[in-house]
């Protein structure tokens, strides 16, 4: 399975209620997931690394399938348990040119950087079904619906994807 990535407003087959609202949302993901944990939010990192660009990453980034990124994997603990899988990709030629150190970020949110710098915008978002075959192998899970967008900025791209977890979001 491939995801199949359309607009969140025009996807033939969204999820209803509070997951398509969480899918939808253009804010900082970081804070709503604060808000619902009651402030106990943290990042575990997974890795760190340079890999190949998957097809859609490709696609999504205007590179040739297989081109070098540079790649950053994220759980994003709340409310007592991992809620999101992220994967945050830039292509390595112009991540390196651009000078930005977000390799330094260590267990920090990139979300927290993303929506604090006004130089820094956001396309729409769009939202797919997520393979579980690309999931963690402790999470992997069928069903778990996902969602992307890119951040530009002058000097850099990014396509951040986050993975909602079975279980999250949870009624109030």
């Amino acid at each position: 399975m491939f995801p199949d990535w359309h607009p969140a407003p025009t996807h033939p087959r969204r999820p209803d209620g509070l997951l398509f609202d969480w899918l939808c949302d253009e804010g900082s993901l970081t804070r709503r997931l604060m808000a619902a944990g009651q402030d106990d939010f943290r990042v575990e990192v997974l890795l760190q690394e340079h890999q190949p660009a998957r097809p859609d990453e490709a696609a999504a980034l205007g590179l040739d399938a297989g081109q070098p990124l540079w790649v950053r994997e994220v759980l994003l603990h709340t409310a007592g348990a991992p809620r999101v899988f992220a994967r945050t990709v830039a292509d390595l030629q112009a991540f390196n040119a651009a000078g930005v150190h977000l390799e330094n970020l260590g267990s920090r949110s990139l979300g927290q950087l993303l929506f604090s710098d006004p130089r820094i915008q956001r396309e729409p978002i769009e939202i797919s079904l997520y393979p579980a075959a690309w999931l963690p192998a402790p999470r992997r899970t069928e069903g778990c619906w996902a969602r992307r967008s890119r951040f530009r900025s002058e000097r850099l791209q990014l396509l951040v994807c986050e993975v909602f977890l079975p279980g999250w979001p949870r009624p109030a």
